[in-house]
């Protein structure tokens, strides 16, 4: 037998003989104690012939539910009928597993949930408090288990129902939450018929193919238990063994009003002694014949409708879900779309920004090009009518020989006009581009307004000219806005300072040369490209060299 631990919070009652829960106080081996005992042997000596007196007072309080009075070391205590305080702090599930645990061993069975269990594990089972009696892991007791031992084989192993563990208002709900038929146990040591009961009709097998072909809860428990006691005044027992099935069914209502929801109803009771077998009232026969011809037809076709209605309910409840998430998921796929579509508008409303503020640099750039191009045009133009003042050189007259050998230079505009002019040898190129230069010049300027001296205050001469092409940071092609190249063989005709036209070969003697303009691209007088004054659009220059005709 398993040890437990001892509960000595209830002892010396009135009656000698331990009983139930009642156990000797274990006491301490103080001075106070060795007194006392045998002071306590010889008043218990002295009581023996009140034993018969103090048992009829025990019965008429009892039945009267009067609390009883606990004579013990010369003081009195009280225990209540109901539950005891020792009791109240247990928790539900650790009491109802001891409850089967000690069944178990009063009536060598073993549950059916444990025996499947010791079929694999033989001993090392694993006890659970769940919602039914699992594994537990207690050894087999009495030979009921253990083959060989007593002669008893794995089919005479005698069963007991799956127990639920746990308080009775937790194995209420969970027979209203499952809709299950509730079958409730209560037991009393104190009542001679308990022991039958539990070894002949727990463990008869035609009570427990009923219970567990229709799934019906047990839930079992000792009067002398908080739980079992409260459950004992629920269901109104009175005397014990007792039996009680209890399940959801209908209330009673007006024809025209609603139907309530169902409630938890008592529905048989069944108290007494289980012998005779065939007509006692907690005979397993009796429980069998009730519930097979009289519980279970009036009672499984409601709790099958509210079985159906729990299934479409949980049907209807997972397509709502279903439909949730399916909802959830096309309005995700919305805002993604909506999402996405607001990027790509955005993406283009920042695109055409750009296009915008791009266009707007640009057409910026432009007028500032332009604003540039003209400034340049108007400082060309004061430098090209001053020049023509203060570099250009008169014709050399005939006999005339302080410039050199005269030299005969006809002149090709991009326009087509062709020009002739005489120079001396000894006359500068700058003469001659200044010449050229002042070919471009309008017809309403007249030579006699031309400026006396340099724009901006320049210096006189060469030099004067010089300082102005880098002060404009602009090459000399591009200063001068065009480039002069002889006709044939292509040869081109640089500006050089202080270089006179004697000493160019290919002017020896005179020549013929070609004007070309020079596109100037730099901008250097502001952000914007332009061309110079003297340069006209590529579309309308119809002029070509001798080389690329």
């Amino acid at each position: 037998m398993e040890e437990f631990d001892v509960d000595d919070s209830e002892q010396g009652l009135l009656s000698g003989r331990r009983g139930g829960r009642e156990f000797r106080q274990v006491e301490s081996s103080s001075i106070l104690t060795i007194v006392i005992r045998p002071l306590r042997v010889v008043f218990n000596i002295l009581a023996i012939p009140l034993y018969p007196i103090f048992s009829l007072l025990r019965f008429i309080f009892r039945a009267l539910r009067i609390p009883l009075p606990n004579f013990g070391s010369f003081t009195f205590s009280y225990r209540p009928l109901g539950p005891g305080s020792s009791h109240e702090a247990r928790d539900p599930k650790s009491v109802a597993e001891r409850w089967v645990r000690a069944l178990e061993e009063e009536t060598g069975a073993v549950c059916i949930g444990r025996s499947a269990n010791r079929r694999r594990e033989r001993g090392n089972g694993h006890s659970v408090a769940t919602g039914v009696a699992g594994p537990s892991n207690l050894t087999a007791r009495g030979g009921a288990w253990e083959e060989g031992s007593s002669g008893v084989g794995e089919g005479e192993l005698k069963l007991l129902p799956d127990f639920f563990l746990g308080g009775y208002e937790e194995f209420a709900r969970t027979c209203q939450k499952d809709i299950k038929i509730g079958c409730v146990i209560i037991v009393s040591e104190e009542h001679d018929d308990v022991a039958e009961f539990k070894r002949s009709t727990l463990t008869d097998p035609s009570l427990l193919r009923v219970i567990q072909e229709n799934d019906i809860l047990v839930w079992g428990g000792d009067i002398r238990d908080r739980e079992a006691w409260g459950a004992s005044q629920k269901l109104q027992a009175t005397t014990y063994p007792f039996v009680a099935f209890i399940a959801l069914q209908p209330r009673r209502a007006p024809a025209s009003s609603a139907p309530p929801a169902p409630m938890m109803t008592i529905l048989s009771r069944h108290q007494g002694p289980s012998i005779p077998s065939t007509s006692a009232p907690t005979a397993a026969q009796t429980l069998v014949a009730h519930l097979n011809e009289h519980l279970l037809p009036r009672v499984n076709p409601f709790l099958d409708k509210l079985r159906a209605q729990a299934t479409e309910r949980d049907r209807e409840r997972k397509l709502r879900e279903e439909q949730d998430r399916a909802f959830a998921e096309l309005a995700r796929k919305d805002a993604e779309r909506i999402e996405k579509r607001r990027q790509q508008e955005r993406a283009a409303a920042e695109e055409k920004q750009r296009a915008a503020e791009a266009e707007a640099r640009a057409a910026e750039e432009q007028r500032k090009a332009e604003e540039a191009k003209k400034l340049w045009e108007a400082h060309r133009s004061e430098w090209r009518r001053w020049i023509r003042r203060g570099l250009v050189l008169r014709e050399p007259r005939p006999g005339e020989n302080g410039r050199g050998k005269t030299m005969r230079v006809g002149v090709r505009m991009p326009d087509g006009r062709r020009v002739v002019r005489f120079f001396g040898e000894n006359d500068s190129v700058t003469s001659l581009y200044a010449y050229v230069d002042s070919l471009f010049i309008p017809p309403e300027f007249g030579q006699d307004v031309d400026p006396a001296t340099p724009p901006g205050g320049a210096w006189v001469g060469e030099s004067g000219l010089s300082g102005e092409m880098e002060k404009s940071g602009r090459t000399p092609e591009k200063w001068w806005g065009f480039k002069l190249v002889l006709a044939y063989p292509r040869r081109e005709i640089p500006w050089e300072a202080d270089k006179k036209i004697g000493e160019i070969d290919v002017l020896k003697g005179g020549g013929q040369v070609v004007v070309e303009f020079v596109a100037d691209n730099d901008g250097l007088k502001g952000k914007g490209k332009g061309r110079s004054s003297a340069e006209p659009d590529d579309d309308d220059d119809e002029y070509h060299t001798e080389e690329s005709d």
